[in-house]
């Protein structure tokens, strides 16, 4: 019903316009600052009403149509009796023309205030305020319908008529009563509103702004239109009715205020797309019709060419209002494509950690027009945007801030594969809208899947640098043991067979029992060699296979309480285990040693932490790839409870081959399944072996 109301309202506002204009041009009495109060005031409270018709707020939406039906009825009455004096007609015309536009003038400052923004008090004790600022829009509205057009000074055009309900005794009686209300309601109003303004945060805030400053600015004019003489007045009086629309005009495109982006945008969008066509056709009709020597023929080519003008302009004005009304992110597809580009743009991979995370917070911060977009990792990092500048932070942000306002922040997390990498957050002063967070949780998929991209590039670089320590770590010791150990050992025994060799002409007893004495030095540094070789890759491999090797390995970690089994698909037992079932093509070394490690290290876990009766190892191979799965009936593990460093140590042993290690745990026991590809033997290396223990 409101909506409809608004309807009316703007029907009456366009047709006191084009009746003001035919007034005009007939010479008739017009009254411009009364038409142009009653134009704008119905028009933009009609237009209001209309757009707040899905809104639950359904006292403001009555009292928004109202304003503006008053406004519209006042204004088109008012020109019907300038164009039809004589008669019941003109007479009655300008009767509602006289007063109807006080009801709206009234309770834009008395009880609009009291119900913004969501059409309820601010609390029960404000009824009778509510109360007041009806009595006050009645009262006056009465005294003006019964005061004599002489005794008006608004319009002022109605001087020297009479009017059929004047009743000046009366009207004398309201006036003091409605002076004595507006001065009660209209301060409490705008008390009321400041209270409302101060209590309340981010978005809320902000609207309501605007909204004080349009009563502030409606008072003002109200004062100065009485202080100023009749030639002033009347302007100003009229002016009064035009800020507190502007106003909240300004807290719809700003600040979303009761969420009407859309019917705003579109009736935006038709005016202009309206107006357009119809330039056109009055521009082209004339032309064309004398160039074709045919009015009708240009009037029908014109309307065609105009018809097939409309769509293209339509899809090009579509995109620039709902950018002017919006901004970027009333297009989520022409966002993400825009983002997509910058992500294209980045260049290699290696690159991604400087470029591409501050390329996607940048974008993130110009679509949702925010003053400020934050990136935080899992890692603690902390990438932030203002603008188009990102600088990189390391660990929480630094140093003390005041909180942001909850309303002017939207913060929602990023997810990959059911991962949480971190949180995503932009931060707007003005605080956002419902429409916001929908395009923010789009534009989030695709910012995590850069996040993604660097963590996954991290980890990489990560294991590299690992890998590499580790390798020089590795020759290190082996350096250190050979130069150290085996070198000084091997040494000394050359030396002592050299003394045995000088000793054999002269002394052979004595030779011959200088080399029993080095024999077991020799073959303790072989063993001492042998340790070396068998710390680099286990024996077992080469002397079992890889099979047989996991089978002797899990047989010696069995005990009484728990029983460790083995069981293998596609796997030969013996040193042929080391083919595929008829392939002929033998697992890569680094693969068996993976493998053997990530088995003897899950079921040792098992063993020691699961608490588990039997623990399985399964070695099946696949076409490309073989896959060790260790299963427990165990305990599990506890949500939350740290890893070791054994199951770091698995994990960097499948990622170095380009494989993936998965850990799933329930009350029941947990599941460890490796899958290490079988690329050809020479495109990989064996791991460095480091003993590393849970």
């Amino acid at each position: 019903m409101s909506a409809l109301a608004g309807v009316v309202a703007v029907l009456c506002g366009v047709g006191g316009a084009l009746l003001h204009a035919a007034n005009a041009a007939a010479d008739r009495t017009v009254q411009p600052s009364f038409w142009l109060m009653g134009v704008a005031a119905a028009i933009g409270w009609g237009s209001l009403a209309v757009a707040l018709r899905a809104s639950s707020a359904g006292l403001l939406r009555a009292l928004v149509a109202g304003i503006g039906l008053a406004q519209g009825v006042a204004v088109l009455a008012a020109e019907v009796a300038l164009a039809h004096p004589a008669g019941a007609l003109g007479e009655w015309a300008a009767w509602f023309g006289s007063w109807l536009w006080t009801p709206g003038y009234v309770a834009v400052v008395t009880v609009l205030p009291l119900l913004m923004p969501d059409g309820t008090l601010l609390s029960r004790r404000w009824r009778p305020l509510l109360l007041m600022a009806l009595a006050a829009v009645g009262v006056v509205a009465a005294g003006w319908a019964l005061t004599p057009y002489d005794a008006q000074d608004f319009p002022a055009a109605l001087e020297g008529q009479t009017n059929p309900v004047g009743l000046q005794a009366v009207a004398d009686l309201l006036a003091p009563l409605g002076a004595v209300l507006l001065l009660g309601a209209v301060p409490a109003a705008v008390a009321a509103l400041v209270l409302r303004q101060r209590r309340a945060r981010g978005l809320v805030r902000q609207q309501l702004k605007w909204v004080l400053l349009g009563v502030l600015a409606t008072l003002a004019l109200m004062a100065l239109s009485r202080l100023a003489p009749v030639l002033v007045g009347e302007p100003l009086a009229a002016l009064a009715m035009l800020p507190l629309p502007v106003a909240i005009g300004v807290a719809v495109l700003r600040h979303g205020l009761w969420e009407v982006d859309v019917v705003l945008s579109r009736t935006v969008l038709y005016l202009l797309l309206t107006g357009i066509a119809a330039s056109a056709y009055v521009l082209l009709v004339g032309p064309v019709g004398q160039i074709l020597d045919d009015e009708t023929a240009g009037a029908t080519l014109t309307a065609a060419a105009v018809a097939l003008l409309v769509l293209p302009v339509h899809a090009f004005l579509r995109r620039q209002v709902n950018r002017w009304v919006h901004g970027w992110e009333v297009e989520p597809y022409e966002v993400l494509t825009r983002l997509g580009h910058r992500l294209e743009d980045v260049g290699e991979i290696g690159s991604a950690d400087d470029r591409l995370l501050p390329s996607v917070v940048t974008s993130v911060a110009r679509a949702m027009r925010a003053d400020r977009a934050t990136l935080r990792l899992g890692d603690g990092t902390v990438l932030v945007a203002h603008g188009s500048a990102a600088e990189s932070v390391p660990g929480p942000a630094a140093g003390p801030a005041a909180a942001p306002d909850v309303e002017s922040v939207l913060e929602i997390p990023l997810r990959y594969a059911g991962d949480r990498l971190g949180t995503l957050s932009v931060e707007r002063s003005g605080g956002f809208t419902w429409n916001d967070r929908a395009v923010l949780d789009r534009l989030g998929g695709q910012t995590a899947i850069a996040a993604h991209t660097v963590l996954l590039e991290r980890a990489a670089r990560a294991a590299r640098e690992e890998a590499v320590l580790a390798r020089e770590e590795e020759r290190r010791r082996l350096r250190h043991d050979l130069h150290d150990g085996i070198g000084p050992s091997l040494a000394a025994l050359a030396l002592q067979v050299e003394t045995a060799r000088d000793l054999a002409p002269d002394d052979p007893a004595a030779a011959t029992a200088l080399l029993g004495r080095l024999v077991p030095r020799l073959n303790a540094a072989v063993a001492e060699v042998r340790a070396l070789v068998n710390e680099l890759r286990p024996p077992t491999l080469d002397e079992l296979g890889l099979a047989s090797a996991v089978r002797e390995l899990t047989a010696r970690l069995s005990t009484p309480d728990t029983e460790v089994r083995t069981a293998t698909e596609g796997l030969a037992e013996g040193l042929a285990d080391g083919l595929a079932d008829g392939g002929g093509r033998p697992l890569p070394a680094a693969v068996e040693v993976a493998a053997y490690r990530i088995a003897g290290e899950a079921a040792t876990n098992a063993v020691r932490h699961a608490a588990a009766r039997h623990v399985d190892v399964l070695l099946h191979r696949e076409p490309d790839r073989l896959r060790v799965e260790v299963r427990d009936d165990g305990t599990g593990l506890r949500d939350g409870a740290p890893r070791g460093v054994g199951l770091t140590s698995m994990r960097m042993r499948a990622e170095e081959l380009g494989g993936t290690l998965t850990v799933s745990t329930s009350p029941h026991g947990t599941t460890v399944t490796a899958s290490l590809p079988l690329s050809d033997p020479t495109d990989l290396t064996e791991p460095t072996d480091q003993k590393e223990v849970r």
